[in-house]
């Protein structure tokens, strides 16, 4: 810090006031950046997310930087870059990371807490490595104001200047905030969707009903933005888009998968969470695979799509269906507080955290569980489940016998997440809970659509959960599906499972 400046203050950038950074609130930032953000590249317009990275402009808009006769597009790391792990696939223009140098942001850190996971590592043989699932999973650069892409200030904040792609569950998304393309312009490069447009209505001319197999097919040799641009190309021709098409030849619902499938990672979480706390009483298991134990900015984009396609603030929705310890638990994730993965875990507070955590668990406390398990990085996290059970008994032996119920399911859904002693990524677990979709009488459809779903979207965390589900029962996922479904349902839920392998 410069002389004189209180401890722990950063220079001021060009042109904010005098000895305070970030500038105070209402203070306009310097000339041409985003608040919290890097600067736009040059040559983007100033509508924002449109349009998006290495989209061809619409008419009317400048060629991006990197069209033919325009200077080459800078680099950025895109949206969601996380320092020290390796992104999958490596963005196009990314800087190779030379063998046996350290990772960005991991110069000079100090060695990791016990438990913690080591960045670029396989969770388990056959695994891709650490952070692999998660392409696009934001961390802020050590010493970065909070506001720095990696943990934006607050949904509704000024959002990221175009160029920088977005991901969501392991899938590149198309922009929520980009407008629909206009009928007859190429929203992907290469793709004309007027062809699928007339195959499926010809489909539909054939057997009046949408054939769930034949759908699915067309739908999975898509991309998810080659869906979005399919969708755009339905509401321009016919008024309805892919979903309503489907819904209209599906009147008595048949077809959720292929709904799923159509509206693609955001769009399918933000209708699940509608479902979770719609009618009486409130689906907890649902709620808590789409708030607990997720990326920050990917709850962020999930908050603000909520609000954006139902009206509605998720918080506010949350508050009027729960209650208790269990409310304050999920208002307190939805707050999107808790502590950046990037920092490193200090030993001393794992320590610390260890010690409340027996406090608590003697006295049969929540919340000391509760801000622990909501607050801290999942490093941090991973660190304090391993020394707890040096120290201690299991930590999750701990809580099934202290705490019962809805409370119990969503803190042990967390420590499964993230506890090292499996892969620290919640691959087993997710492969025990598509088990429990099918085990004894009856399948529960609903929730092995959105389980499977849900995990394909990242291929290569699919194939990880593939391998666990066949480790521990013996038999192969696809097996397993196709005992428990039939006719067209099957066909498509098995393509969904079959699409991950190779990629």
């Amino acid at each position: 810090p410069p002389a004189g400046a209180p401890p722990g203050q950063y220079p001021p950038p060009a042109g904010a006031p005098p000895g305070q950074y970030p500038p105070p609130a209402g203070a306009p930032p310097p000339p041409g950046q985003y608040p919290g953000y890097y600067p736009p590249p040059a040559g983007y317009p100033q509508y924002p997310g449109y349009p998006p990275a290495g989209y061809p402009a619409y008419p009317g808009y400048p060629p991006p930087p990197g069209a033919p006769g325009q200077p080459p597009a800078p680099y950025y790391p895109p949206y969601g870059y996380t320092p020290g792990y390796p992104q999958y696939p490596p963005p196009l223009g990314a800087p190779a990371q030379q063998p046996g140098t350290p990772a960005p942001g991991q110069e000079g850190q100090p060695p990791a807490a016990p438990g913690s996971p080591a960045p670029g590592q396989p969770a388990f043989p056959g695994a891709p490595p650490a952070g692999a699932y998660h392409p696009g999973y934001p961390a802020a650069p050590p010493g970065a104001p909070y506001g720095a892409p990696g943990y934006p200030t607050a949904v509704g904040a000024a959002p990221l200047p175009s160029g920088f792609p977005v991901w969501y569950l392991g899938s590149q998304i198309v922009d929520p905030n980009t407008p629909p393309a206009p009928l007859g312009a190429e929203k992907v490069p290469g793709y004309n969707p007027e062809a699928d447009y007339n195959q499926l209505k010809k489909l539909a001319q054939i057997t009046g009903t949408a054939d769930e197999a034949k759908v699915g097919r067309l739908l999975l040799n898509l991309g998810i933005r080659e869906r979005d641009a399919l969708n755009d190309y339905f509401v321009a021709k016919s008024g309805k888009d892919l979903v309503g098409w489907l819904d209209g030849l599906n009147p008595d619902n048949r077809a959720p998968v292929l709904k799923g499938l159509a509206q693609g990672p955001l769009a399918f979480d933000v209708e699940l969470l509608k479902r979770s706390l719609a009618g009486i009483g409130t689906d907890e298991m649902l709620l808590t695979e789409l708030v607990l134990n997720r990326n920050q900015d990917e709850l962020r984009l999930l908050i603000a799509a909520y609000k954006k396609r139902w009206g509605k603030d998720l918080v506010d929705d949350v508050k009027n269906d729960l209650s208790g310890k269990l409310e304050r638990m999920f208002v307190m994730a939805l707050n999107t507080q808790r502590t950046p993965d990037s920092v490193p875990v200090d030993p001393n507070q794992v320590n610390a955290d260890v010690d409340a955590l027996g406090v608590a668990a003697k006295k049969k406390e929540e919340m000391p569980f509760i801000e622990i398990f909501v607050n801290r990085s999942q490093p941090h996290l991973a660190a304090v489940i391993t020394t707890f059970g040096q120290r201690n008994k299991s930590l999750s032996k701990v809580i099934k016998r202290t705490f019962s119920g809805d409370l119990m399911k969503s803190l042990l859904y967390i420590l499964h997440g993230i506890k090292s002693k499996r892969d620290g990524q919640g691959i087993w677990r997710d492969a025990k809970l598509l088990e429990k979709t099918m085990a004894g009488l009856g399948t529960r459809d609903a929730a092995l659509i959105y389980r499977t779903l849900r995990a394909s979207w990242n291929p290569q965390r699919m194939e990880a959960i593939k391998t666990a589900y066949k480790n521990r029962f013996g038999k192969t996922l696809e097996h397993r599906i196709k005992g428990e479904t039939s006719g067209g349902y099957r066909e498509v839920m098995i393509m969904i499972v079959k699409q991950s392998e190779g990629k």
